[in-house]
């Protein structure tokens, strides 16, 4: 206990820029212990993240067992993407307000993106009894989260390693951001359109469960910090 207490006391000694650094590095080495285990998991996995990226088959016109994802492995990138998010956000805004508050909002922030983002389409599924929606919606989400999980990873350890180009690193954080709902939509409407879906739903679609639940996080983001 008293060794505990020195410890303490020499972290307390250390100026608050550095021990919120190495502790967003440590995460850092955590999200590249699950991105080593996904890669256990699915040997190709960087071809494979790359390629589905840039695909345009989802679910009906799936890859072959041996050049796909485990599930297990989406889940270990979706959380890396998730740590990496709240990396990214912490040290851009981390100069904002005080630290404890910080991390707090900027994970319940980004839970509620992720909440709406994996709901979303399985309301429309369910409303519409259309199983098909939810399975290539799944299928789509996952491959621009895989892709930018490791991208923003890299943005992470670029702002952190690398201060005096932070600003420019800032600007290149939110437009990978902006690219998590955009891309989504971009990809969801392919989809859609492939499948003769009706353009009134589409529009439907985007403005009630992809835009405007966006426009809310955005307008409380901006009042919280």
């Amino acid at each position: 206990m008293y060794q505990l207490f020195n410890l303490f006391q020499v972290i307390q000694l250390y100026p608050r820029e550095n021990v919120l650094k190495n502790t967003l590095l440590v995460l850092i080495m955590v999200c590249l212990g699950f991105i080593g285990l996904s890669r256990l998991m699915s040997p190709n996995l960087f071809k494979i993240v790359f390629r589905d990226f840039w695909s345009s088959k989802f679910y009906n016109e799936s890859f072959s067992n041996s050049e796909i994802i485990s599930p297990a492995a989406h889940v270990l990138l979706s959380l890396n993407l998730f740590i990496s998010l709240n990396i990214c956000m912490i040290a851009v805004l981390q100069d904002s307000i005080e630290l404890e508050r910080l991390a707090s909002r900027v994970f319940l922030m980004l839970f509620f993106f992720f909440l709406i983002q994996q709901a979303s389409f399985r309301l429309s599924s369910f409303f519409l009894q259309n199983p098909g929606l939810r399975k290539n919606m799944s299928v789509i989400t996952h491959q621009i989260w895989n892709f930018l999980g490791l991208v923003i990873l890299l943005l992470a350890l670029f702002i952190l390693l690398n201060e005096q180009h932070s600003q420019i690193i800032k600007y290149i954080i939110y437009f990978a951001l902006f690219l998590l709902p955009f891309t989504r939509i971009v990809k969801g409407l392919i989809y859609a359109k492939s499948n003769n879906y009706d353009w009134l739903y589409i529009i439907l679609y985007l403005c009630t469960l992809e835009i405007l639940p966006l426009v809310v996080l955005g307008k409380i983001f901006r009042e919280l910090f």
